[in-house]
């Protein structure tokens, strides 16, 4: 076989080891969300202006996949935070050594991060002002629809910059939205 016969041969070979090899790990997201990768999503938020919805999880987190599928499977719900907000996951089981930024500039590892930030048990969710600040946290895999669109209108209209959640839902004569007994 002549030497460019076999260079051929050996692409296709680590070719085909490389297809056929196992992809890495990754973080499971709800379908069809356009989420980014927390660092990204940093850098994507002051670039636009826009405020950050973080969803805490990792890949096979059960908990996760029950919001997924009962939450987050909304299309309105989809396209409202897609329009609204710079969409940021947050894998809480990636390299603890990984370098998270915070948006204010402040380097973390990521396990200083998910201390810092709360972010266990999972899942989560912080919504982040364009300036870097913590606007709402929660977490619970049976927070429904109506509770993200209460904190969608909350965040939005400005409202944080006053006062809590429950003081701008108690103007409409509102509470929370809370998950069926």
């Amino acid at each position: 076989m002549n030497i460019v016969k076999q260079a051929w041969v050996g692409f296709i070979v680590l070719a085909s080891v490389l297809l056929l090899a196992p992809a890495p790990a990754q973080a499971r997201t709800p379908d069809r969300w356009p989420f980014v990768e927390y660092n990204d999503a940093v850098r994507v938020a002051k670039k636009t202006h826009k405020p950050m919805f973080v969803y805490f999880g990792f890949q096979d987190c059960p908990y996760c996949e029950i919001a997924n599928k009962n939450t987050f499977s909304f299309d309105a719900l989809r396209k409202r935070y897609t329009e609204h907000y710079v969409l940021a996951y947050f894998d809480i089981r990636g390299n603890p050594a990984d370098i998270i930024t915070l948006p204010e500039g402040e380097k973390l590892t990521r396990a200083e991060a998910i201390k810092r930030l709360r972010s266990s048990p999972v899942p989560a969710w912080m919504f982040v002002s364009p300036e870097g600040k913590e606007i709402l946290m929660r977490r619970g895999s049976r927070t429904p629809v109506e509770a993200f669109m209460q904190f969608d209108q909350f965040v939005m209209s400005g409202a944080y910059q006053k006062g809590s959640l429950e003081s701008f839902l108690a103007q409409r004569g509102l509470h929370e939205a809370k998950p069926p007994e």
